[in-house]
């Protein structure tokens, strides 16, 4: 598309780029215009658009609307509850927790809400998940605080434990004793005719 005379290429090459984008102008333009056409058919005597008759518009307003809304309410009650607010990383999976949440709400299937099932026990996602398996997700996205606490506090005692010089040559014995007993054993298998 680059249009270049030896004289005077940046001009050319720069009237080639304009003229591609007035192109572009023009054509979001001409769409616009047949935008703002339909929308002035549409509107009411009082300038507004009236998309409220149309089947899609209330089916969603009176079905799903307030379905996902309770469960948007619940999720920003839960992520409070995680204190996935004030952390970078959480285990809590919005996502998750939405599409739970919608199907155990769904108004086709009310005995679901009450015996309410976690995304992982149902069996379509089970099916799912076992030909597409999620990632490995760090502890740190898994565990809570508190377990996390706990896992850290006892690794921090066992080694302030295993570094003593008492425990250490404990260690070392039975280290040297395993060693010793795997080398007597390899002997005492060793062909009659070596």
């Amino acid at each position: 598309m680059e249009v270049r005379s030896s004289t005077n290429g940046k001009i050319r090459a720069h009237s080639a780029h304009a003229s591609l984008w007035d192109e572009i102008v023009d054509d979001h333009n001409k769409k616009r215009s047949e935008l703002d056409e339909y929308v002035k058919k549409k509107r009411n005597k009082n300038n507004e658009a009236t998309l409220d008759n149309l089947p899609v518009v209330i089916y969603l307003n009176e079905t799903i609307f307030p379905i996902l809304n309770q469960a948007l309410i619940d999720m920003l009650i839960r992520v409070k509850e995680e204190n996935s607010f004030y952390r970078p990383k959480s285990a809590f999976n919005g996502i998750d927790f939405l599409s739970e949440c919608l199907y155990n709400r769904n108004p086709k299937y009310p005995d679901r809400s009450s015996n309410w099932t976690y995304i992982f026990d149902m069996d379509w996602v089970q099916e799912f998940l076992k030909s597409n398996p999620r990632p490995y997700y760090p502890f740190s996205l898994i565990w809570t605080r508190d377990y996390a606490t706990l896992k850290i506090q006892s690794y921090l005692r066992g080694y302030w434990v295993r570094r003593r010089p008492d425990v250490q040559e404990v260690r070392s014995f039975w280290k040297d004793y395993k060693l010793d007993k795997i080398n007597k054993n390899q002997q005492i298998n060793l062909p009659s005719d070596v």
